[in-house]
């Protein structure tokens, strides 16, 4: 695993790149940026390059013993700790995905056991490794824990919190950190690595790096003809409300409530829309839209509807999101939200 494996992010590269170089890598970095947009791989690259026997300017070599287990999560010297992760080395290979599913929360004991493990001497490297990834997982008692590892980090160590929500991290831990942002990607970069690892046309590769919100690994996990699916679906949703009465709607909220993963979808989809509507509305551009295959659709509702109807929208949508995130009936916030669109 090398830095020239890391797609984009010329910046981030280079900081570290050239710390390696003048030997002044610091204690203690803070990855941060969008899911998926490359922070781990980053993480592993660097430890690459630490590791590494016959390192060059892109840091590890990626065929000796070191870069292998480096790119296999196994490093003797490499301590990962993830959300409730009993088994780190093996979650580390997972996605941002599967990881979210896995777990939680970053417990106090799992800080415990990494702090004790990077104050041993390496086994086989110049360093000991420690990577928090979802950092900003950690609750009051871990995360104050692991301050006292940033305040008096061992001397042979390298610490690397990765986070797509720095803001829900301690300022005193981020103040005892090197932030290194990741910005996201293009959607030329993003659609040219989108047709040339999956083969996808150019306007499927187009549509899911609009989708993607400059996040590579969100990109290579969509697929196109799903996603408008989904988008057709959410839009004769919208569109039958408007013919419902009253009790045909409420049995419908009723329905679609059963699958609250798929109601945070359906709220997802409407910000999404009334971003582009909002977008079209400011400068007629359909290459700025979202949802490239709605163009006809975004231009009626943008001829239809004011700047303040819109707005107005797109604050019940995201009101009704924050109701689901603190577990408030999902059928009451669907009977609600339905009822308000299907008032039109």
């Amino acid at each position: 695993m090398s830095f020239n494996e890391i797609i984009g992010h010329e910046r981030p590269v280079s900081i570290l790149k050239r710390a390696i170089r003048n030997d002044a890598l610091a204690h203690a970095y803070l990855f941060s940026g969008e899911e998926g947009i490359g922070k781990r791989m980053t993480a592993f690259a660097l430890a690459a390059a630490i590791f590494c026997r016959e390192p060059g300017s892109d840091g590890g070599c990626g065929a000796c013993p070191a870069c292998r287990k480096v790119a296999a999560a196994v490093h003797p010297d490499i301590r990962v700790v993830m959300p409730e992760s009993e088994d780190e080395r093996l979650l580390a290979t997972l996605s941002s995905k599967e990881i979210e599913k896995a777990s939680d929360a970053i417990k106090i004991d799992q800080i415990r056991q990494a702090q004790e493990a990077i104050s041993l001497r390496p086994s086989e490297g110049s360093k000991k490794v420690l990577i928090v990834d979802g950092a900003e997982a950690m609750n009051d008692a871990s995360a104050n824990a692991f301050l006292k590892t940033l305040e008096e980090p061992p001397g042979d160590s390298l610490i690397m919190l990765i986070s797509a929500m720095p803001q829900g991290l301690l300022p005193t831990i981020r103040s005892r950190c090197q932030e290194v942002k990741f910005q996201p990607l293009s959607r030329p970069l993003l659609a040219a690595v989108l047709r040339d690892k999956r083969g996808l046309s150019e306007e499927d590769a187009w549509f899911l790096a609009a989708l993607s919100r400059g996040s590579l690994g969100r990109a290579l996990g969509m697929d196109a003809a799903q996603e408008r699916a989904d988008r057709e679906e959410f839009l004769a949703l919208v569109d039958s409300l408007g013919g419902m009465s009253e009790d045909a709607i409420l049995s419908r909220a009723e329905t679609v409530s059963k699958d609250r993963d798929g109601l945070m979808r359906l709220l997802d989809l409407g910000v999404e829309r009334v971003r582009d509507v909002l977008v079209y509305q400011a400068t007629h551009e359909e290459r700025l839209l979202v949802f490239t295959g709605g163009g006809s659709r975004t231009r009626e509702l943008a001829g239809r509807f004011s700047h303040q109807q819109m707005f107005g929208d797109l604050e019940t949508l995201t009101t009704s999101r924050a109701l689901l995130e603190r577990r408030v009936s999902a059928q009451l916030v669907a009977e609600k939200l339905f009822l308000n669109f299907g008032r039109g």
